[in-house]
């Protein structure tokens, strides 16, 4: 005797990770790249950016 539960997620690609697992990894890619945009703004001031814009567009 089997017991058979009607799952929309079955025989699909989220199958076996479940919400958890794609949540973690969703807020951890997020968390890095926040992580990164800050490290890339205390990195280069805003008048080297802006220095940077104007001779670009020249």
């Amino acid at each position: 005797m089997s017991c058979q539960h009607n799952n929309l997620i079955d025989d699909t690609t989220l199958e076996f990770p479940r919400t958890g697992f794609w949540i973690v990894h969703v807020i951890g890619a997020f968390f890095l790249v926040l992580l990164g945009m800050r490290l890339a703004v205390r990195r280069a001031p805003l008048p080297i950016i802006a220095y940077r814009l104007l001779k670009m567009l020249r």
